[in-house]
């Protein structure tokens, strides 16, 4: 744990991504340069890409509901947090703003293209509460939230861990959470996953590569 009380939980984000690039570079070694459309060769790519999302259930920032239909046909940026976290959220986040204006002029994610804030601490997180958060970073952020078994349905897809960690008041508690930013395919498919050091411009570049390999006939 961090001195700010901060810990980064991703070692199953880690273990997909890594067996991923793995089997994909043993896949393709093997069948040779004649297979047709092959996949970009980017860090964060996964491939064969796993499942749909199913459906989950959250509250967004107008308190309206957000589901896995929210997603379908959108390329989706996400990132899990919570406002009260002192340093890793707000640098994410800013590095998620940085990554969207690098965007811009990108054709394929402007026309489709979303960044979504999902907060693990709904008690503290309300709909005013995540607006305001994000509009600071971006007017056009997404954000959203859910109790902490409604929200599992959608974390536990991922199999990211989030835990409440309590200090020595009762009102003073903080997250352990995936410092990771997940990019989701029109599919509702986990198409890439971007680990720390997060830097703006290789995550762009990826996404675009992405993106580009996917929109072009895949």
């Amino acid at each position: 744990m961090d001195t700010n009380g901060t810990r980064l939980l991703k070692p199953t984000l880690a273990a997909l991504l890594v067996a991923a690039i793995a089997f994909g570079a043993g896949y393709f070694a093997a069948s040779g340069p004649a297979q047709p459309h092959l996949p970009p060769t980017v860090a964060g790519f996964i491939w064969p890409p796993p499942p749909p999302l199913e459906d989950f259930l959250l509250t967004d920032s107008t308190g309206e509901s957000f589901d896995a239909a929210r997603l379908t046909d959108s390329w989706t940026l996400l990132f899990f947090g919570y406002t009260h976290c002192p340093d890793i959220c707000p640098t994410t986040m800013h590095t998620l703003k940085q990554v969207r204006e690098q965007l811009d002029g990108h054709t394929p994610f402007e026309r489709r293209g979303q960044v979504l804030f999902v907060s693990v601490d709904a008690a503290r997180d309300t709909p005013e509460v995540l607006r305001n958060y994000t509009n600071y970073f971006n007017p056009d952020f997404l954000a959203a939230t859910a109790p902490p078994e409604a929200l599992h349905r959608l974390t536990g897809q991922f199999g990211v861990r989030v835990m409440r960690v309590s200090g020595e008041d009762p009102d003073e508690y903080w997250f352990d959470h995936p410092a990771s930013i997940l990019l989701i395919g029109p599919d509702r498919r986990l198409a890439g996953v971007f680990a720390p050091p997060l830097d703006a411009a290789d995550i762009a570049a990826q996404v675009q590569a992405i993106v580009d390999w996917a929109e072009s006939g895949s």
